[in-house]
């Protein structure tokens, strides 16, 4: 198998995303596989819409885990959505391993990078049972993400995560997220057999200021589509709620392709935005407003004509 060229990136993209994806181990049944890599071609579809209407220049990487006969199919899909494939994903050997590969992909890119390089990291949610609604969870909190402002995580130098829960302790329910690579190499990237380890990885369980690090998402999402207000930091259970359900379904049932049109742009709800909100209706009444008198002074004047 030949690994599609890596591509130059850090000089060109401003910013990166590494996508994890478990497809099995070697002994997987083909019939399942292909509905994974087609689970899996609906994630990236949905990844390449959010980069092309972002407007900024990434480098997108695959990591993953997948029998070997399956690599060029793999491959292929990575080719066809602008990503490369991690090169130690390749090497590896095809086991569950939890998110360990995705992990280590993050960790290499990080070390290649600028410490103030912006990387997001995503994974396959919802692949083994083939769900809609963890579908809707990926579609969601990388809409969420991919389209928040993070201008503030790129000034603060205290803000070195940002993420829809942070939980106290620094980590990111989960598990999408953005980092500075900084960060992230710093970080010891090992195996382990518990799957949560890599959920609690880029935080600090020892911390319970972690979360002060981290720069929320919840002030970006309506009311409407969440249900729940916007905190510093979120227990387990509070990252749930009736209308997120909601939410998650409505976000599975959308097109893959295109994102922009379908699911509104998460900036945060501030009472400038809304000030301009209304300036804009208002506007907009008086512009309609405007051209209803010049028709009906046209039909007056018509009509003047007429019965002269």
């Amino acid at each position: 198998m030949t690994i599609p060229a890596t591509r130059p990136h850090e000089a060109q993209a401003s910013r990166s995303i590494v996508y994890f994806c478990y497809l099995g181990e070697e002994g997987t049944p083909d019939e399942s596989l292909r509905g994974r890599a087609a689970f899996m071609e609906s994630q990236l579809q949905w990844l390449s819409s959010l980069v092309c209407a972002s407007g900024y220049r990434f480098d997108l990487v695959i990591a993953y885990v997948a029998p070997r006969r399956w690599d060029a199919v793999v491959h292929d899909l990575a080719g066809r959505y602008g990503f490369r494939i991690d090169a130690k994903s390749v090497e590896a050997d095809r086991i569950n391993r939890f998110e360990y590969v995705g992990f280590s992909a993050l960790k290499a890119l990080a070390e290649g990078s600028d410490p103030e390089h912006l990387i997001y990291y995503c994974h396959s949610k919802g692949i083994m049972q083939l769900s809609p609604s963890k579908m809707g969870i990926f579609r969601f909190h990388t809409k969420v993400g991919l389209t928040a402002d993070l201008d503030q995580l790129i000034t603060d130098p205290r803000l070195t995560r940002a993420t829809l829960f942070p939980s106290r302790f620094g980590w990111c329910f989960y598990n999408f997220f953005w980092i500075k690579a900084g960060y992230m190499a710093s970080l010891d990237v090992t195996e382990s057999n518990d799957r949560y380890y890599f959920e609690s990885l880029v935080g600090d369980p020892s911390d319970k200021e972690g979360y002060r690090g981290v720069l929320p998402f919840m002030n970006c999402v309506p009311f409407s589509e969440s249900g729940m207000a916007a905190k510093p930091w979120y227990r387990a259970s509070e990252t749930s709620s009736p209308e997120l359900s909601a939410t998650y379904d409505r976000y599975a049932q959308m097109p893959a392709a295109n994102p922009k049109e379908d699911a509104p742009v998460h900036r945060p709800q501030t009472a400038a935005s809304n000030s301009q909100g209304r300036e804009r209706t208002v506007g907009s009444a008086v512009t309609a407003t405007a051209a209803l008198v010049i028709v009906l002074l046209l039909c007056a004047w018509i009509y003047a004509r007429h019965m002269a």
